[in-house]
């Protein structure tokens, strides 16, 4: 009879529960914070339900991508996005009402959580927006705005400059802070953020941050870029300074003329709106169009250097109307000029056929040299004289300070180089010429961030560019910028 009783009992029990609508629980708390943006909403039913049921009830707003599967049979799903959701930002998740397999009823529900924030730096920009990514460059004084995902709090954070403490700046919101690179001197820069900050409702910072970046002085100026070098004569007397265009340059080789003046010879990658004055050629002009492989720009040319131009042709653009003209602000001959468009036209309607050719440039990374602030070169009466704030050297010759003409600015050298050769002077049809030796080596002196080395230059091949090694083995680069090579004996 006891038996009988129980299984009624039971019975009566199952039957109870059989009539008991199919109940769903989730892992997500309704109002639930700090839940992970990468994480997944499960639903778990008390009662077998179709996966496209559960599908075509769910819904999450705002409105995001993802996907239902099964993680358990039909008792238990999961909606996984098909990327983080949005940090600290609330969702919504809504179950319609449905019916399982066996045809009970699901009440759905109605669920509201609220995602993790992780505080982190989003970008550090430089003046212009410009976000900083590893290898790039910033001007000497540059203000650098910190921008982080989140309100934070100031005093957690700590950024360092070459190890230095930077003086931060914050904005109302706590968001962004600035700090300033003025009085660091020029070269490789490094920026981190410290871990261990935190943002304003306690969260810590994820990690670290640290870029890579470097202080250097630039020429912003307008500029044409060119297949290949234009090597441009240029006069070094009294009466063409200050010349314009020197500043955008990347290599300028300076050597001895005649009659004590010397000569430039300046290449570009990169045409400036003006260039001059432009005068002949002379036999190093030569040997330098072969070795940087482009197309050398002149006025005139002596019968020497014609002939031996005749039994060694280097491609060359002499005067030409429409290209080059007479500039009413300089007096003759130191007048004749060419802007940046002209040369690029010079090469593309005379020498399209030429092939592209670029000079290296790459920043160097040299060890601590011999202290050089102040470099002297007796045989062209120069001077040169170490700008720690910009990180460039300033020319002086004959007392005259070296400004570019078209920018009204010092003239900043980024690398020196005083490269000695063997000089010869030879008579020719009763005039001397100067006669230099780029086909073989010799010693070099490498001036460079205040910082001085010794090495040499060799020629490997006299189609290509000269090649420089400190004295330690390394094979130097130039640096992006003007590089002024000193030619002498």
């Amino acid at each position: 009879m006891v038996l009988l009783v129980v299984l009624i009992g039971v019975g009566a029990y199952l039957a109870y529960q059989n009539t008991l609508p199919t109940t769903v629980a989730t892992n997500v708390k309704n109002g639930q914070k700090d839940v992970p943006t990468d994480g997944s909403f499960v639903l778990t039913f008390s009662r077998s339900v179709s996966r496209d049921v559960v599908q075509a009830a769910f819904s999450i707003t705002p409105s995001t991508d993802g996907a239902i599967t099964s993680v358990s049979g039909q008792n238990q799903y999961a909606w996984t996005p098909s990327k983080p959701l949005v940090e600290l930002k609330t969702y919504t998740v809504d179950l319609k009402p449905i019916l399982d397999v066996s045809g009970h009823h699901v009440n759905g529900g109605h669920w509201t959580f609220t995602t993790i924030i992780i505080p982190r730096v989003v970008a550090i920009t430089a003046g212009d927006g410009t976000a900083l990514k590893d290898g790039m460059e910033i001007d000497p004084g540059a203000t650098l705005k910190l921008a982080f995902n989140d309100q934070m709090e100031p005093v957690t954070i700590k950024a360092t400059i070459n190890g230095q403490v930077a003086d931060l700046k914050w904005a109302t919101d706590d968001r962004s802070a600035t700090f300033s690179t003025a009085g660091i001197a020029s070269g490789p820069l490094t920026i981190q953020i410290s871990p261990g900050g935190r943002d304003q409702t306690g969260h810590s910072v994820a990690a670290g941050f640290t870029v890579k970046t470097g202080i250097y002085w630039h020429d912003h100026e307008h500029t044409i870029s060119l297949r290949y070098p234009a090597i441009i004569q240029v006069p070094n007397d009294v009466d063409a300074r200050d010349q314009n265009g020197l500043q955008a340059a990347d290599v300028v080789f300076e050597y001895l003329a005649e009659g004590g003046i010397t000569r430039l010879t300046a290449m570009y990658m990169n045409a400036p709106n003006l260039i001059g004055p432009m005068r002949s050629a002379r036999f190093i002009s030569l040997k330098l169009g072969h070795h940087y492989r482009g197309l050398l720009f002149q006025s005139g040319e002596s019968q020497a250097t014609r002939a031996r131009a005749a039994s060694d042709p280097t491609p060359q653009f002499f005067d030409t109307i429409g290209y080059q003209y007479r500039s009413s602000s300089r007096y003759a001959p130191d007048n004749l000029m060419i802007s940046g468009d002209r040369v690029q036209a010079a090469q593309n309607n005379f020498f399209g056929d030429m092939p592209s050719f670029t000079i290296p440039k790459a920043r160097p990374t040299v060890p601590t040299g011999s202290g050089a602030l102040t470099v002297g070169v007796d045989e062209h009466n120069s001077t040169y004289t170490y700008d720690p704030a910009t990180g460039t050297y300033l020319k002086t010759e004959e007392g005259h300070r070296y400004s570019d003409a078209s920018l009204s600015q010092p003239l900043r050298i980024e690398m020196l180089i005083v490269l000695h050769t063997r000089e010869s002077y030879l008579v020719i049809d009763g005039h001397g010429v100067h006669d230099y030796d780029l086909d073989s080596s010799g010693a070099i002196g490498v001036f460079y961030k205040g910082q001085g080395y010794s090495g040499t230059w060799k020629s490997v091949d006299r189609n290509q560019p000269l090649v420089f090694t400190l004295d330690s083995g390394q094979v130097l680069t130039l640096p992006p910028g003007l590089v002024w090579i000193d030619v002498t004996a």
